[in-house]
């Protein structure tokens, strides 16, 4: 296991080792790099397969979503306005960063949800 001892800093090594060592670091940044390209496609793909529980599916319709546009992703976005709306800051905090409308870092958790509450209002109203 590495540590502060036996560490080689790059400029102490020979030209050909720091050469190797960054040819293997290359391909598994490469590697990563791949599996989270295929991670993030994967989620893409199943946010947007239709919602298949009848339920959800209904309490959709009944917020009046159209037909077309009742998948995955509509059901975590009316989940998460759900939770923000019952005071959840986290909740809160996720929509109004996915609306762009992003929070400087010193604004407290009660803020959050203050802005989120202003701007669900008009989506409330709609929902209704």
């Amino acid at each position: 296991m590495p540590n502060e001892e036996n560490l080689i800093p790059m400029d102490q090594r020979s030209k050909s080792e720091a050469r190797e060592l960054g040819k293997k670091g290359g391909i598994a940044s490469g590697a990563a790099r791949r599996r989270k390209r295929s991670l993030k496609e994967a989620a893409d793909l199943y946010l947007s397969l239709p919602v298949t529980d009848r339920r959800r599916a209904n309490k959709l319709l009944r917020r009046q979503v159209d037909l077309e546009d009742i998948d995955n992703q509509m059901a975590m976005i009316a989940g998460l306005t759900d939770a923000a709306t019952d005071g959840d800051a986290r909740a809160a905090a996720v929509l109004v960063k996915l609306l762009g409308e992003e929070t400087p870092p010193g604004d407290t958790d009660t803020a959050v949800l203050t802005r989120a509450s202003e701007l669900l209002e008009g989506i409330d109203s709609a929902i209704e």
